[in-house]
């Protein structure tokens, strides 16, 4: 691809030199019409006082004129004389053959009508007439010069605008490439400012010095850089987060496998292998919702209005609330029967609509309702209501777990967050929650009276 500075060049010179030849071609043209002017004028000057001579007169003043300018460089002045018949009455030396018929024609002519000029070709060349008409004698008088000297005039004047006109072309092109090269330079800065950073810096290319034309394009790199640099960030907490968490799971399920192996009889091995799956289903379940929480951490990147949640894969303008918390109550079933924990549902019995992606929505009730199983002490109950308002939907998970100190309630939904440090768990599944109702513009509330309460407020 061509350079923009060659581009801007060739277009600027396309615009320029046309206009440049065409003011050129037009003080040629203005110069030459003065020059016509002057040499009509200067003709007419001199033929004056050979108009009203006669003959004999004229042949004299004539013969004494080539005498006195015989060396001059101004063509001679040739004068012809018609009676009112068209008979020729004088023809001066050199003089051209012009014809009487050429004459101008004057059908209501008076005696203040002025003289006339004409341009005719004769003998191969170009001579201007002056034609004059003596009505008290009845005659035609023609004083005609030829214009070479003119001719030469026009070649010199135009010789004189061509060279400083080439001149000049030559120094628009350096004129317009110097200026489009220092126009350019705030971008080859821009340049240079990239050209020197490191990998991993994000900051924001400055934009005070630029031109307002590559304002917006820098101001686009610039939100670019933000969203890479937070990609990056992501990247990096992800990393840190499952090396982090998956160390200890691994590392005990390794330990297990170790106690297995060297166990020497069939009930240490089975439960060191118990541990040792555990501990795997433990890294397994950590795995999946890291990599849940790493692509809602993706989408709270960009825009949440409601245009762009309509453009989600599987996004459904209205979904039933009470209908999906009662399909993840049913699929939890037999993990409250195994936790001997109650589960109890209060909903209304029409649709509880709103917009929503159903799998994140999913993910969210499940993690709420698992969290409620997990820390629900046997024989206890979690029950779950689900209420429509006028603006929102609300799902409310209430257990009869220990529930969490007052101090602790503002980090849960956090990452790795628990209500205590006696709890197990990754901390991710409440987190993974707060993300999917920050997506759909809710919210995720915590309250601890008797057990934990979660409220889960979706926008209509």
């Amino acid at each position: 691809m061509r350079s923009l500075r060659d581009r801007l060049t060739r277009l600027l010179l396309a615009v320029l030199i046309p206009i440049w030849l065409l003011m050129a071609f037009t003080a040629y043209v203005s110069v030459l019409r003065e020059v016509d002017e002057i040499d009509a004028r200067q003709l007419d000057e001199v033929a004056q006082p050979y108009l009203r001579m006669s003959v004999p007169a004229l042949q004299k003043a004539l013969e004494l004129a080539v005498s006195h300018d015989h060396d001059d460089d101004e063509p001679p002045l040739s004068v012809l004389r018609w009676g009112s018949q068209g008979e020729l009455l004088y023809r001066s030396p050199l003089a051209p053959a012009l014809s009487f018929a050429t004459r101008p024609s004057h059908e209501n002519e008076d005696a203040s009508e002025p003289d006339s000029l004409s341009l005719q070709q004769l003998q191969g060349t170009s001579w201007r007439v002056l034609w004059h008409h003596d009505h008290v004698h009845d005659e035609w008088t023609a004083v005609a010069r030829a214009m070479t000297e003119r001719d030469e005039l026009a070649r010199g004047m135009a010789l004189g605008l061509i060279l400083p006109s080439l001149v000049t072309a030559l120094a628009l092109v350096f004129v317009v490439s110097w200026a489009v090269r220092r126009g350019l330079r705030p971008l080859k800065e821009v340049g240079r400012q990239v050209s020197q950073r490191q990998d991993q810096d994000m900051s924001p290319i400055d934009t005070g010095e630029v031109p307002r034309e590559v304002t917006p394009l820098l101001n686009e790199i610039n939100a670019l850089l933000v969203r890479l640099d937070r990609a990056l960030s992501l990247e990096r907490q992800f990393t840190a987060d499952a090396s982090h968490e998956l160390r200890t799971p691994l590392a005990a399920a390794m330990a297990q496998i170790e106690v297995a192996q060297g166990a020497v009889d069939d009930t240490q091995r089975d439960t060191a292998l118990k541990q040792a799956r555990a501990g795997l289903t433990r890294a397994n379940t950590l795995t999946e919702q890291l990599l849940a929480l790493a692509r809602l951490d993706h989408h709270l990147d960009g825009r949440l209005d409601r245009a762009a949640r309509a453009a989600w894969p599987g996004w459904q303008p209205a979904l039933d609330v009470a209908e999906l918390v009662r399909q993840e109550m049913a699929d939890l079933a037999l993990m409250s029967v195994q936790a001997d924990v109650a589960l109890s549902l209060d909903a209304p019995d029409q649709p509880c609509r709103v917009g929503a992606q159903p799998q994140w929505l999913s993910l969210a009730v499940r993690n709420v309702l698992g969290n409620a199983l997990k820390f629900t002490p046997l024989g206890g109950q979690a029950h779950v209501t689900v209420s429509e308002m006028a603006d929102e939907v609300c799902v409310v998970v209430q257990d009869t777990g220990p529930g969490v100190p007052d101090d602790m309630l503002s980090h849960l939904g956090r990452r790795f967050a628990r209500g205590d440090h006696t709890r197990s768990g990754s901390g991710l599944g409440l987190s993974i929650a707060s993300r999917v109702a920050e997506l759909h513009g809710g919210t995720l509330r915590f309250a601890s009276a008797q057990g934990l309460t979660v409220t889960l407020s979706l926008p209509k």
